[in-house]
């Protein structure tokens, strides 16, 4: 099963989606899973097996993906079956602030961001389901009562309007005279919450637009980039293929239900 479920209306700023993926009877069982990084950072909640990450240990039960610069790899199990919290920028601020050092590259147990009792409360009410839709509830209950107690950083507007722009085509210097801060500061702002700076955040935008061109088969690839010898050190630097090539592989199954059938306005996530 692979769906898309809306987050409540409340959250709708701060989660672009909920994504469930099961495949109970293994049917993918050992393959490997790349994906891609993204300008999303992505919270995860295990119902079955938790898949293996690239060394080969399991992942949490719930788990947290920061901002990544760089492709990824896992395997599933039979059993697999995991709902995913597709957080945006503005999400990633609001929700956990000041974790951007500690959460770019990286991925965690929740529980060392919210402490033991708040993760445990989320894998205890959603580990225990297994009907999407009321899944769904109970992490837009988890994520505003989450939003609720946590605090309000004045900052959040500038890092929003900055990264608005950035994703716009606009430059750093842009993107910091609109907000009235210095490139340095801006720079400073993004660390602290992103764990990346303005400048590396840009390019995954372009990144990513040029993913989801390639995956859909609409739009422009090389859009945003100065020449096609930008897009692909991008290409190679990121995800380790050029967009050629990866033109010519066949798509996972996972790859044509999130990005292409999902068109321009999905998230080019799974390779």
């Amino acid at each position: 099963m692979f769906l898309i479920l809306p987050p409540a209306p409340k959250l709708a700023t701060l989660v672009h989606a909920y994504w469930f993926i099961e495949d109970l009877p293994g049917k993918y069982a050992g393959r490997l899973t790349r994906t891609s990084p993204i300008p999303l950072a992505v919270l995860s909640v295990n119902m079955g097996r938790p898949n293996a990450a690239e060394d080969g240990g399991l992942v949490p039960s719930v788990s947290f993906l920061g901002l990544q610069s760089r492709s990824r790899a896992w395997r599933s199990w039979s059993d697999t079956y995991f709902a995913m919290v597709m957080l945006t920028i503005p999400g990633l601020v609001r929700l956990f602030p000041n974790t951007g050092t500690g959460t770019a590259d990286i991925l965690l147990d929740l529980a060392a961001l919210t402490g033991d009792a708040s993760a445990q409360t989320l894998k205890n009410s959603v580990g225990l389901e297994q009907e999407p839709r009321r899944i769904a509830a109970l992490l837009d209950h988890w994520l505003i009562s989450r939003m609720s107690s946590t605090r309000l950083i004045s900052e959040g507007k500038q890092i929003a309007m900055a990264h608005s722009i950035l994703k716009g085509g606009g430059n750093v210097e842009t993107a910091a005279e609109t907000t009235q801060v210095s490139r340095r500061q801006l720079h400073r702002l993004f660390l602290r919450h992103l764990g990346m700076g303005p400048k590396s955040l840009a390019d995954l935008e372009r990144l990513h637009s040029s993913l989801k061109s390639v995956q859909s088969d609409s739009g422009e690839p090389i859009h945003g980039f100065s020449d096609q010898a930008h897009q692909i050190r991008s290409w190679q630097r990121r995800l380790g293929v050029t967009p050629g090539a990866y033109a010519r592989e066949a798509r996972t199954p996972l790859a044509d239900h999130f990005g292409a059938q999902s068109g321009p306005s999905g998230i080019a996530y799974y390779l």
